[in-house]
């Protein structure tokens, strides 16, 4: 599994990216917005706010999205295991939610992977994501 850090932000994911770019180096890649989900069940305006994008330094992997929701500390950052299996996100969702509260179990995605979303039982964010083929 990898580690990445997944930052959430309330409509300024591009001027954070710009930041910490400017400030850790790399290169920004795979900048999804929400007006380029299918179906999008938005308000026009957010459409041009980042669904997704990643930074990338050396071994550093950072992720960014606007959230929906309203983001305060202790909400603005989520951990994203990057998982080797489909089995492995349905292994570690079982017990790593436990007692949490599930916002999308195990399943698969536009994106072309298996994910979930949940908080556990302690209040700490999770995202397992397993890209298919």
């Amino acid at each position: 599994m990898k580690f990445v850090p997944y930052l959430n932000f309330s409509g300024k994911a591009d001027e954070a990216m710009g930041f910490y770019r400017e400030a850790l180096g790399g290169e920004l890649s795979q900048i999804m917005r929400f007006g380029d989900m299918p179906n999008p069940a938005i308000p026009a305006a957010f459409s041009r706010y980042v669904l997704h994008a990643e930074l990338k330094s050396g071994d550093l992997l950072i992720y960014f999205s606007d959230s929906p929701s309203p983001v305060a500390v202790g909400n603005n950052v989520s951990i994203l295991l990057d998982c080797g299996s489909g089995k492995q996100v349905d292994e570690v969702f079982a017990k790593l939610s436990a007692g949490g509260k599930v916002d999308m179990p195990p399943q698969k995605m536009f994106w072309k992977a298996y994910y979930a979303n949940f908080t556990d039982k302690y209040g700490v964010s999770w995202q397992l994501n397993f890209g298919l083929a």
